[in-house]
């Protein structure tokens, strides 16, 4: 797809006070397929390439404030040097979570709205076919 070379795969997230409530009705409700159980977060495929992550996190806003939209990319390197060169602000340079299941960086929309560049290194996550985790 012209004007957008890294992104494969994306992830819209809610925040909820209520998982099992909340993952019910997505799942039970619009039928959508669980894809992973990561324990205070569960994902649901919406599309081949679309999914929707629901958490329970504390510190996270709840309600409309609490949307972020997460693009996923093979290489998360590659990608932040492109959408730096197009003048993307970044709130910080990638970062490893803990666990290193996650690679990922942040910015904001014009609007405000919370966006995620991500290099998912989950083994058990829905790759396109031929791909994998990148890191371990």
């Amino acid at each position: 797809m012209a004007g957008t070379p890294f992104i494969e795969q994306n992830i819209v997230w809610l925040y909820t006070d209520d998982l099992d409530r909340l993952a019910g009705f997505y799942r039970d409700v619009m039928g959508l397929p669980q894809v992973l159980d990561q324990g205070v977060c569960r994902v649901f495929q919406v599309s081949p390439t679309g999914f929707l992550g629901i958490c329970d996190k504390p510190g996270r806003p709840r309600g409309t404030k609490g949307m972020m939209f997460t693009f996923l990319v093979e290489d998360l390197d590659a990608a932040y040097a492109h959408y730096t060169a197009r003048g993307v602000p970044f709130e910080a340079p990638p970062d490893l979570s803990p666990g290193r299941a996650v690679y990922s960086c942040f910015f904001k929309d014009p609007e405000g709205y919370w966006l995620e560049l991500q290099e998912f290194n989950e083994p058990r996550w829905p790759y396109p076919p031929g791909r994998g985790p990148r890191r371990g």
